[in-house]
């Protein structure tokens, strides 16, 4: 009588198998290719080249935190640096939600909750490259010229000045004229003005940042001609800010005012 072993046999090999199976797994998952790291956030920056024919560095994905001084707070992945305006060609980011609710604010003249929400923005991202950072803390010293805060105005264009040092003396000058009206120096107010609006007129194309500062210099040689008693002078600067460079928003509001209350009277322009 011959005894058979299949079922030993077969239990010894199932044995054998889920050893090597046991072994074998982890080295397969090891050598398996890893994902690719999520992005850290939707922000792209592109540095300048550091050497002729050498590509510029490119971060997309990443998070810009805001600024430290004259340094763009970068977040990619887990490790955060900081990197110098100076070389940096490129920056995109959104604006955050605050902004747009910042502008509807002074939309509605309620330029006290304008500044707070403006003030934030700036204190994190002022110095940064894109237009609605430098708008935020540009726009901050018109709204404390509005709300007749001359001092907290003075140490807003004085901030813009030091965290946008490229704007040129068209910008630094149209912050300055209002802050010599704010200040009843109407003199130095108007030179200021004339020297920001030169040519305004003439030009076929303007930029952004040349129709705010030409729509603030008008709204001063406004003021510098109430202040003579040419009401209709004034209404036609205060009409050019409102009508033809309109891109400062705070500006605007403070000239649109001027104008309903210069025709209560009965002023029109020329």
């Amino acid at each position: 009588m011959k005894l058979r072993a299949t079922r030993p046999t077969r239990q010894l090999l199932s044995a054998t198998l889920c050893v090597l199976t046991l072994t074998l797994s982890p080295l397969a998952f090891a050598q398996a290719p890893s994902a690719a790291a999520a992005p850290t956030g939707s922000d792209y920056v592109v540095m300048k080249s550091t050497a002729p024919n050498v590509p510029p560095r490119v971060m997309q994905g990443v998070l810009i935190t805001g600024m430290q001084g004259s340094r763009v707070m970068v977040k990619e992945g887990a490790g955060e640096a900081g990197y110098e305006v100076a070389g940096i060609q490129e920056v995109r980011k959104a604006a955050p939600p605050e902004f747009a609710q910042a502008q509807q604010l002074v939309e509605s003249g309620d330029f006290a909750k304008a500044s707070t929400l403006f003030k934030g923005i700036a204190e994190k991202f002022k110095g940064l490259p894109t237009a609605w950072a430098q708008d935020s803390t540009a726009m901050l010293g018109g709204l404390y010229l509005n709300l007749d805060k001359v001092s907290e105005a003075e140490a807003a264009i004085s901030a813009y000045e030091i965290a946008y040092r490229g704007i040129g003396p068209s910008g630094a000058n149209a912050a300055k004229a209002r802050l010599a009206a704010a200040k009843k120096r109407f003199a130095e107010a108007k030179g200021l003005a004339q020297s920001v609006v030169a040519g305004a007129l003439s030009r076929k194309t303007v930029t952004r940042a040349e129709s705010q500062n030409f729509g603030q210099g008008y709204f001063v040689l406004g003021q510098c001609a109430e202040s003579e008693g040419n009401l209709a002078e004034a209404m036609e600067n205060y009409a050019r800010t409102v009508a033809v460079f309109y891109h400062d928003r705070t500006v605007v509001a403070q000239a649109q005012k001027r104008i309903d209350e210069l025709r209560q009277k009965g002023v029109t322009t020329p």
